[in-house]
């Protein structure tokens, strides 16, 4: 218990939204890796519990999640000022069009690019919370 974080994303708690088991579990281990709090979610309920609970730090969205679209959870953590960045394998898809100024990485991608964009997104909302 009384052992400290260490790692890039230590103190964070980052949420992992993606439809693909396989996809989240390989995301949810790099980021635990790299010292993060880790949920994950698998649907958009599970999702959105999460994104309004106000204790997230940043989130990864899969722009497509089964039926659903991740549009409802873009809300909900725009609305708790939350960052989040999306990982998705469609370049072209509405959400990313409403959604134009979050940052977007194509799936695959690999493990240093997820984690650089991670923490650049928790240090630009570290800078708005000033």
């Amino acid at each position: 218990m009384g052992t400290t974080t260490v790692g890039p994303l230590g103190g964070y708690s980052i949420l992992v939204v993606d439809d693909e088991p396989l996809i989240a579990l390989g995301l949810h281990e790099a980021l635990r890796d790299a010292g993060a709090d880790v949920l994950t979610a698998h649907d958009l309920e599970t999702a959105l519990a999460a994104a309004v609970t106000g204790t997230v730090s940043a989130a990864i969205l899969d722009v497509q999640l089964g039926a659903s679209d991740c549009r409802p959870v873009c809300s909900a953590l725009t609305s708790q000022d939350v960052p989040f960045l999306f990982l998705t394998g469609f370049d072209s898809h509405d959400v990313l069009k409403e959604w134009a100024s979050v940052p977007t990485l194509a799936k695959p991608t690999g493990e240093a690019e997820l984690l650089a964009s991670v923490e650049a997104l928790l240090q630009t909302g570290d800078a708005t919370e000033a």
